[in-house]
């Protein structure tokens, strides 16, 4: 992890290229496996799932600013 504890790409995926839940912070944008981009608007750290809300949705844009919840699996990558 960085010195200022922002964690970066490297840090929050595994050598199997599955995103660990948690530590990811507040903010980051993520990859879902839908091929919706989303932003983790909550974390309660649990490895498991992850509050987030929806940025862009290809196949349902009327999902577009909608909160939800996403789980370990779905999450398929990180957004720069």
């Amino acid at each position: 992890m960085e010195e200022n504890n922002t964690p970066n790409a490297d840090d929050l995926i595994n050598v199997n290229n599955t995103v660990i839940l948690t530590n990811l912070p507040e903010g980051q944008k993520i990859k879902l496996r839908d091929g919706s981009t989303a932003e983790v608007t909550a974390n309660p750290r649990d490895g498991g799932w992850v509050f987030i809300k929806v940025l862009e949705s290809p196949d349902d844009p009327s999902s577009v600013g909608s909160e939800d919840m996403a789980f370990a699996t779905d999450v398929i990558g990180l957004v720069d």
